[in-house]
This record gives C-alpha cells, sequence and structure tokens, in this order.
C-alpha cells in the first residue's frame, strides 16, 4: 500500500477524489469490521436503543435523527457512532466489545492511510505537513433500510464539511459529482473512496475542492456505509496550505468551526 499513496494523492489533485484498493490486511479488517456492524443493525431497536447516549450524538442513532439538508427529509437509515477511541461516550459500551474492538482496529489503517495521503497532498501543494486528526474525527456506520418508491434518494446531495471522508459501501447508490456531473460509485469489497470536504477545500485553496454525494433509493433491503469523517484537531492555528505572497496566513479555525456540518454533530467532546 505505501508504494501506491503518492498515486492516491495525485488522483485526489487531478479528478477531485481518490478510489483506494485495498491491501489483503486491510480487506480483512474492513470484512470483519462489516460483519459486525451487520450482527449489530440486526438488533431490535429497543436493544440498540441500549448503545444510544441521551442526545443520540454518540452510539447508536435510531432512523429518522439525521439530515443531510433538512430536517423534513431525514436520511432513510440508522447509524452508530463512535468518536475516536471514546467508548466512555457510547452508553453499554462493553457489551460491544466485538463490534468496537473491529470498528478501532479498522480506524487505525485508516488513520495511517489519512495521514500518508492528506500528507502527500499538502507537501505537493504547499511544503505543509497535514494537521494532526485522530482525536477530532469518528466512525459512522449507516444502515439503510428498504425505503420503497416514495424518495428518490436515500440521503439528500450534500458535502460532509470535513477534511475528508473515507467511505465503503456495500451495494450501490453512492453518486459523487466530480466537474458538476453525477457520477455512480459500486465498490468492490476491497475497494475505498476518499472524499475531499470543505475543510479540505480551504487548505488547498482551491485547488481541490469539496466533493458533493448522495444516496440514491434503489429499492435495495439492504445497503451499509462505513465512514471515517476526518477532522483537523483544532488546538493549534491551522494555515491554508497554499499561502499568498506577501499576505499574513489566515487561522482557519473559526471559519472551520462555523460550518454547520463541520464536525456532523451538535456536540464536539472535551478532550
Amino acid at each position: 500500500m505505501p508504494h501506491k499513496t503518492l498515486d492516491y494523492a495525485r488522483e485526489l489533485l487531478g479528478v477531485g477524489y481518490a478510489r483506494i484498493t485495498l491491501g489483503a490486511k486491510e480487506a480483512a479488517l474492513l470484512a470483519t469490521a462489516l460483519d459486525e456492524c451487520r450482527r449489530f443493525f440486526s438488533l431490535p431497536d429497543a436493544t440498540k436503543a441500549r448503545y444510544s447516549s441521551a442526545d443520540c450524538n454518540f452510539g447508536y442513532r435510531p432512523l429518522g435523527m439525521e439530515y443531510s439538508i433538512t430536517a423534513d427529509r431525514p436520511d432513510l437509515n440508522d447509524c452508530f457512532t463512535l468518536w475516536s477511541d471514546r467508548l466512555d461516550l457510547v452508553p453499554n459500551s462493553a457489551e460491544l466489545t466485538s463490534l468496537t474492538d473491529a470498528l478501532l482496529a479498522w480506524r487505525n489503517h485508516l488513520s495511517t492511510l489519512v495521514s500518508d495521503v492528506v500528507g502527500h497532498v499538502a507537501r505537493t501543494v504547499g511544503d505543509a505537513q497535514a494537521p494532526p486528526f485522530e482525536a477530532a474525527s469518528y466512525l459512522q456506520v449507516n444502515n439503510y433500510v428498504h425505503a420503497g418508491g416514495e424518495r428518490d434518494l436515500l440521503q439528500d446531495r450534500h458535502e460532509d464539511g470535513h477534511l475528508v471522508t473515507v467511505i465503503h459501501t456495500t451495494a450501490p447508490g453512492l453518486e459523487i459529482w466530480p466537474d458538476g456531473e453525477c457520477l455512480p460509485v459500486e465498490m468492490a469489497p476491497d475497494e475505498v473512496v476518499l472524499m475531499p470536504g470543505s475543510v479540505f477545500a480551504e487548505l488547498t485553496g482551491g485547488k481541490v475542492g469539496a466533493l458533493d454525494h448522495q444516496v440514491r433509493n434503489l429499492g435495495l433491503d439492504r445497503r451499509m456505509s462505513l465512514m471515517y469523517f476526518v477532522n483537523p484537531e483544532l488546538t493549534e492555528p491551522l494555515h491554508p496550505w497554499v499561502r499568498t505572497e506577501g499576505e499574513a496566513p489566515a487561522d482557519l479555525r473559526d471559519k472551520i468551526r462555523s460550518h454547520p456540518a463541520t464536525f456532523g454533530l451538535p456536540h464536539v467532546p472535551v478532550l
């Protein structure tokens, strides 16, 4: 995998996203995480609710509580969210060791992948370094169920507002918008897609734009998306990688904090 990192960085800069093929070990981590997620979402709703925080920000979030654009069009999925390695934010997490262990093992691989690819981009466009991100990033599993024909989209068109999102989907439906044209994306079992968000666009000075995406309703009985939402830690100034000569570099932290989707959740845990 490491020798491919530069190719993925170039793809990200060239077409606005990167399709990444996993090695056998990494593909096995993904398969194990997906198996554990399927087991979890097969539990009765009342059981899954035991693992939901009071504000539904951490652990299990039931159908109808998440939306991409407006609250009157909720995304047609329930989900499970694991912030960083903060198992203490998920009620009764000790009962979910198989699930959380599998998710964190997958996250550990993704952390290295993101650091390598984003780091290459930062060095290429501005001789800079990728910001630290692990403590401010989270995994989320979206579990889409059969939605009938009344909605054309399970999730409306949006961009995630993060640095990058790394996503794997188990079935068709994901559509992305590079260069303003809708492109359906299907993934092999050993494949993920790295999608830049608005934070990435700010850091690259617009050399890479935030990638819009949506989920088409294809009438499938079930599909899952396993995502790693990557956010820069904002404890230190964060400057654009592309600098304008003669101007003091801007600190992007306030602009990032003001984006409604940057952290995806209403309350960022205190670390």
